[in-house]
């Protein structure tokens, strides 16, 4: 469009000055042939812009309700968050959002905020850096664990207990078992729709464990074989209604 903003101008110096719907062929061919792309102009919007329009693209950059220092903001903070177990759902960037917006307009920013479809915009507009995941849940105590440092140090220490002093195994596979435990919080446990860096396999989302738990341990032997999980309710009696339903006979 600019090219064919430019040829009109030249085009006014002419004595018999060209019509708009030529220049507009002219400037598609010239578009073809120096840059191979077929692209389609209209004559009623040469006619517009040639009269002080504006362009869509700059119509909405004035328009909108953040301006690019925030946009690099609010996309540093869903990275940010998420990494940190914290990731965004929809209506934490919306609240984000609005807050910065009506700092910014004061009176002309609308009392309901955002539309409904802003964020969904938002994130598409930037899915080369933000990706859209359903949580999972990570109890913080585990949060805080997942560092290199922690880690490094547990295979250590595991690596010292497996081999002895004398450096040779003394632990065989066979007595060797592996547990794990994980809690389901009543009305906690549901998965939702987060936000944050782009590629992630996953996206975890801190939750706390001081609730009531449903809590699964599972047993697996370094030779492959399993014991068949544990299952712990709390209450002061058992009830029968636990044990229905149970295809891989938990105790």
């Amino acid at each position: 469009m600019q090219r064919a903003i430019n040829l009109y101008w030249q085009g006014q110096e002419l004595p018999k000055p060209t019509s708009l719907e030529t220049i507009c062929r002219q400037a598609e061919a010239e578009c073809l042939e120096d840059e191979r792309k077929i692209v389609k102009l209209s004559s009623s919007t040469l006619d517009r812009r040639v009269k002080g329009g504006r362009s869509h693209k700059k119509a909405h950059k004035e328009q909108r309700w953040l301006n690019d220092e925030e946009v690099e903001e609010m996309i540093h903070n869903i990275i940010l968050n998420a990494a940190r177990g914290f990731p965004p759902t929809h209506r934490r960037i919306k609240e984000h959002v609005d807050i910065i917006a009506s700092a910014r307009h004061g009176p002309a920013f609308p009392d309901t905020g955002v539309g409904k479809e802003w964020t969904s915009r938002f994130v598409s507009d930037h899915d080369d850096r933000i990706g859209a995941y359903w949580s999972k849940g990570l109890d913080r105590s585990r949060a805080r664990a997942v560092n290199p440092h922690t880690k490094d140090h547990y295979f250590k220490l595991l690596e010292e207990v497996m081999k002895g002093k004398g450096g040779d195994d003394v632990i065989p596979p066979e007595l060797m078992y592996g547990i794990d435990e994980s809690g389901f919080q009543k009305g906690i446990g549901q998965r939702e729709r987060v936000f944050g860096a782009k590629g992630k396999q996953s996206q975890y989302q801190q939750q706390g464990g001081d609730r009531e738990n449903i809590t699964v341990i599972v047993t697996i032997c370094g030779d492959g074989t399993t014991t068949a999980p544990a299952v712990i309710f709390k209450g002061e009696g058992f009830q029968a209604s636990w044990n229905q339903d149970n295809p891989v006979n938990a105790s």
